[in-house]
């Protein structure tokens, strides 16, 4: 509720997620650490149980592809 960034990360179909230790704006360079956090992991683990067909499909979107 601070409005702190605790957490910052990149996300794609090849790592899933990466940390980002350090970002820049108008106020200069922020440094957010670089290492996964609790809620990354979360969203990271939840990403991974989508791919590998693990979660359920709520939406009707997932195939199996063989």
């Amino acid at each position: 509720d601070s409005g702190e960034i605790v957490e910052a990360f990149a996300c794609g179909t090849a790592a899933v997620l990466t940390p980002v230790a350090e970002f820049r704006s108008r106020d200069g360079n922020h440094v957010v650490g670089g290492e996964p956090g609790e809620r990354t992991m979360q969203i990271r683990s939840a990403i991974l149980d989508i791919q590998y067909g693990r979660a359920a499909d709520t939406h009707g979107w997932m195939r199996r592809v063989v």
